[in-house]
Parts: C-alpha cells; sequence; structure tokens
C-alpha cells in the first residue's frame, strides 16, 4: 500500500495518536483515522492542535510535520534528529564560501530555469498552436544568452529577473482565454484566482525541498543565489527553482485548464486579495499530491517518473556533489 501525505485544514481540530494510528477529532468526534504506516508526511494548515503523543508518533516513524499558516506560509518543520553530519556540514559551508563554486552554482541554477521556462511554453504551444508565445520562449533564450559572460551574483539575478519577466509575460497569454483576470505575477498579495493558486502551491513545494534537503543532512539555510537569513530557508529557495515551472506551473495550469478550479472557488480578502474557499483547497491538497506521485515525462529521455522522486533524488545529487567537491547539475524539464 502506498504512502501519501496527510494534509489538514480543519479550523479548531486536533491531531492525536490511538495505537498506531494517527486520529483527527473536532468537538469530541472523529473525523479522521490513518495507519501511521501510509504516512508519508503530515501539514497542519491554520489552528490545528497536536498532542504530544502524536507529535512523538511522527518523530519515531521519521514522518516529517510542517507546521503552516492556513494561507500555506511555513512556520516550520519538526522532524527527529538525525546525525550530526558533521563531514557533510563542513564541507557545505567550505565549498559555498568557494567564489568560483558559488557563481558555477549560479550560472547552472538560472540556466535551468530559462530552459525550464521554454520548456513549458514550448509543451502548451504543442497543443495551442495558437497562442503566440513562441516570441517570449525566444526573449527568454536571449536573456539566457547572458548567463556564462556574467561574472558575479548581481548580474546573474538581473538575468534572473529578466527571464522570470519574459516567462510571465508568456503565462498571461496562455491564461487569457480561461478569463481569470491573471496579468502576471502578484505576491503580496495574490488579487487573482491564478496568482493565489500559485502563491500556495510554491510553499507548498518549498516545504517539501527543505524536508528533502535536511532529510539529506544539508543546512537549508546556507544559500547560494539567495542571501542566508534567519527567517528564510535560502538553500531551499535556490533549490526551488528548478522545480518551479516543471512542478508547480504545470500543475497551476492543469486545474484551470481542466476546470478542477473556477472563479466560484475564491473569495475576496483584506487588501484585495484573493484566496481558495476551503473546499477549493482541499480539493487542490488531493490533486496536488495525485500529481507528485504521478510518474509522467519529465526529463529528456522516454522513462517516466514523479515529480516528488525528482525531488528527493536532486536533493540527493546535491549531498553527493557537495562531498565530492563536484558541479552540481540543476534539473531541466524535457520537451
Amino acid at each position: 500500500m502506498s504512502m501519501a501525505a496527510v494534509y489538514l485544514q480543519e479550523q479548531g481540530s486536533v491531531l492525536a495518536r490511538e495505537g498506531r494510528r494517527l486520529v483527527v477529532r473536532k468537538d469530541g468526534q472523529e473525523i479522521l483515522a490513518i495507519p501511521i504506516h501510509r504516512v508519508d508526511r503530515v501539514v497542519l494548515l491554520g489552528r490545528i492542535q497536536i498532542t504530544a503523543d502524536a507529535a512523538a508518533l511522527l518523530l519515531e516513524r521519521n514522518v516529517p510535520l510542517v507546521m503552516a499558516s492556513s494561507r500555506g506560509r511555513i512556520r516550520g518543520i519538526l522532524t527527529p534528529p538525525q546525525s550530526p553530519h558533521i563531514r557533510l556540514r563542513k564541507a557545505q559551508y567550505t565549498l559555498f564560501s568557494d567564489p568560483d563554486w558559488h557563481l558555477a552554482f549560479a550560472k547552472d541554477l538560472v540556466l535551468a530555469k530559462a530552459e525550464n521556462c521554454q520548456a513549458v511554453l514550448r509543451r502548451y504551444r504543442y497543443n495551442h498552436p495558437l497562442v503566440g508565445v513562441k516570441s517570449d520562449e525566444m526573449d527568454i533564450q536571449t536573456s539566457a544568452s547572458n548567463i556564462p559572460k556574467a561574472y558575479d551574483l548581481e548580474t546573474i539575478r538581473g538575468l534572473e529577473g529578466l527571464i522570470s519577466r519574459c516567462y510571465f509575460a508568456g503565462l498571461t497569454k496562455v491564461f487569457a482565454s480561461l478569463k481569470m483576470g491573471f496579468g502576471g505575477r502578484i505576491r503580496r498579495p495574490p488579487t487573482d484566482p491564478v496568482n493565489a493558486v500559485l502563491s500556495f502551491t510554491y510553499v507548498l513545494l518549498t516545504g517539501l525541498v527543505s524536508s528533502a534537503l535536511e532529510v539529506e543532512g544539508l543546512d537549508p539555510f546556507c544559500g547560494v543565489l539567495h542571501s542566508p537569513n534567519r527567517a528564510a530557508p535560502a538553500l531551499a529557495l535556490d533549490m526551488l527553482e528548478q522545480f518551479r515551472q516543471p512542478f508547480a506551473d504545470r500543475f497551476t495550469m492543469l486545474l484551470f485548464n481542466k476546470r478542477i478550479l473556477g472563479p466560484e472557488d475564491f473569495s475576496p480578502g483584506p487588501m484585495q486579495s484573493v484566496r481558495l474557499v476551503p473546499a477549493a483547497k482541499q480539493r487542490l491538497l488531493v490533486e496536488w499530491e495525485k500529481f507528485l506521485l504521478l510518474e509522467q515525462g519529465l526529463g529528456a529521455g522516454p522513462e517516466k517518473t514523479s515529480p516528488i522522486q525528482v525531488l528527493r533524488q536532486k536533493a540527493h545529487e546535491l549531498r553527493q556533489a557537495i562531498l565530492d567537491g563536484a558541479a552540481y547539475q540543476h534539473f531541466r524539464l524535457g520537451g
């Protein structure tokens, strides 16, 4: 039997333990029970309580617990204590302080992002030839051609910004026929359904990346393109960039193109924001898990693999690259 993530968003509910099961109750009524051996990770969204016994069971079985706000902002991740990973952490800090390795990592990251942006638009154009995104693909390529000549991180960050603008110009055309009011990326706060889904899905993906890095023993707060600070897992945000377009953006396109989500699934919030209604958020979470586990053509070859397998494999490859003092190759979406 396959393992799965458990997402809890019933506000005021309590996650408890009964023997080898996790049980969710609200107002004294049981609303969910699941054996611990079927749980891959637990995500609490909003005002969900967890008992000490339930937390102990998760730690005992090495099941990560992600705690987030109801809108998906990660508050923290609980994982069991790992071995000190002293050799790995020392190698990570040493290598990340090497300006040559640092620059090579950042260049490959942004090159991979550019290729992934083009691949997403190209895949869409294959099935929708009348949507004029070819020019946006070319604009991305023009900016990406300057990356090998970049000599510092600020230049690379500037090129990444140009690539993102060209890409979202293409996505605006992709979503135009759906009449969702999407005019480009708006984050704080999202003011249309597409941006609301993108923001929420990016947070879910960040939690997965952070957990994968911690499982491998890496310090998720020691990054390259994202400057380390106390509030954000810089390395997780670096690693996230190779997965945004292949996983989160394609998933968002799927939800709207297949009419899994529509205008009726969103409600107005403060500061002209738009947010998912609870039932739609639950539907999104179910579809997200299906997408993560679905084996599909993601690489350049004919082999199929799932997004969650790719994500965990790339975290492992980064660990090995650090131990070997070698270059790390970011994920490229095929097609």
